[in-house]
């Protein structure tokens, strides 16, 4: 059986893995520099339990595991406005009055597709990771897969997107210039376990898997 602590073991070498090879390469495609730090993996109740450690305006990306082209699970990457306007506004060369306005008024549906690249890069680099680490495991760049949301007024993106059920998910840091931003990896807690599975080459009956469902039963 999978335990906390070799989830913890798993996702306090790979998250900053995964977070390090995706703002290495935005940095050498697009210009934006980042760093992120990343606390232990930690279990929650659901979304509305995390949701708490997030801006109110951000931006949640959903894609899907897969191993040997089949999904087992969903992940999420959550930023906030405050960073996807940074990011987009190095992407597009805005001025800064621009990302201020960008700020006050929202993120348009130009903005939300541009970011859509980001998240594409995104999935690849941490794909580049789990092939470095000799895995089958890959984030789906599909279309049909890799979505986008935004927060939309009060309603938050994190709760719209993550369906009901425990959550394992890393609270992200992220440095960027001078300012320190929230980010947060989320992954259903069946999913979790199915990743690890594939490390620990061992079988888990709570993962998603086991139960062909996001979350554990």
């Amino acid at each position: 059986m999978i335990t906390i602590v070799k989830l913890q073991n798993l996702f306090g070498d790979l998250s900053p893995r995964g977070m390090e090879q995706v703002f290495t390469d935005w940095e050498m495609l697009v210009g934006f520099g980042a760093k992120a730090e990343c606390a232990p993996i930690v279990i929650a109740s659901g979304a509305a339990e995390i949701d708490r450690h997030m801006d109110s305006n951000h931006v949640v990306i959903e894609t899907q595991i897969e191993k040997n082209d089949a999904g087992f699970g969903h992940i999420y990457f959550a930023f906030p406005n405050a960073l996807v306007i940074e990011i987009i506004g190095e992407v597009l060369m805005i001025p800064d009055s621009a990302k201020e306005e960008k700020a006050k008024s929202g993120l348009s549906k130009n903005d939300i597709e541009t970011f859509q690249e980001m998240a594409n890069l995104l999935c690849g680099s941490w794909n580049r990771v789990f092939q470095d680490l000799e895995r089958n495991l890959r984030i789906s760049q599909s279309v049909d897969d890799l979505k986008v949301s935004p927060s939309v007024g009060a309603k938050s993106a994190l709760i719209s997107r993550i369906p009901e059920g425990r959550v394992a998910w890393v609270e992200t840091k992220v440095l960027a210039g001078d300012k320190t931003y929230p980010a947060m990896i989320v992954l259903p807690f069946g999913v979790a376990l199915a990743v690890a599975e594939e490390f620990y080459a061992t079988t888990d009956p709570r993962s998603a898997r086991a139960s062909g469902e996001d979350r554990a039963a």
